[in-house]
């Protein structure tokens, strides 16, 4: 039974990173989230563990969701449900964020969807290392699974991505 309602924006966009976690997700619905930033902070010590295994155990600098001061912050992603299982596994995987809850919102619609699941770190420990194949690689993930739900979504995470304070489209050599 699918009862946990998460909501993902970094690689749990890309639905095959996702599925690689929770094979059985389903309702995978384009969304955002209200009064929060996205943006490359939290050190990822581990590295990739269920994905990309030629590259298990490289460090590299993940996204992070933290609360905005913003009154107009907001982040899009994809809710998903996944069974009380799956879940275990991706609080695995995500181990280093916590879960808090929020209200998801329909990407076209704006209608509010349901309370969600997020992980979030709040850390701000780590930054985008440029150069970095492994960085790239993470990236590139987040990216293909943003350009499935469309060009104005994927507009948006570029616009509402951050890499040391500034939006990931400002580093048009990142995204082409």
């Amino acid at each position: 039974m699918l009862t946990n309602t998460v909501f993902g924006f970094g690689s749990l966009i890309n639905s095959q990173s996702l599925r690689t976690t929770a094979p059985e997700v389903l309702s995978i619905i384009p969304c955002y989230i209200k009064g929060f930033r996205r943006d490359f902070s939290m050190w990822d010590t581990e590295g990739f563990t269920d994905t990309n295994l030629d590259i298990v155990g490289i460090p590299y600098c993940a996204l992070d969701v933290i609360k905005s001061t913003d009154p107009n912050a907001r982040v899009n992603g994809v809710a998903f449900k996944v069974s009380d299982s799956h879940l275990e596994a991706l609080k695995k995987r995500e181990h280093d964020y916590k879960l808090i809850e929020t209200t998801a919102y329909d990407f076209v619609t704006n209608q509010s969807l349901e309370t969600c699941l997020l992980f979030s770190a709040n850390k701000n420990n780590g930054r985008y290392e440029f150069g970095s194949s492994v960085q790239k690689r993470y990236l590139t993930l987040c990216l293909e699974g943003s350009k499935d739900y469309g060009d104005e979504f994927y507009t948006e995470f570029l616009r509402t991505t951050f890499i040391g304070g500034k939006p990931l489209a400002e580093f048009p050599e990142l995204i082409t």
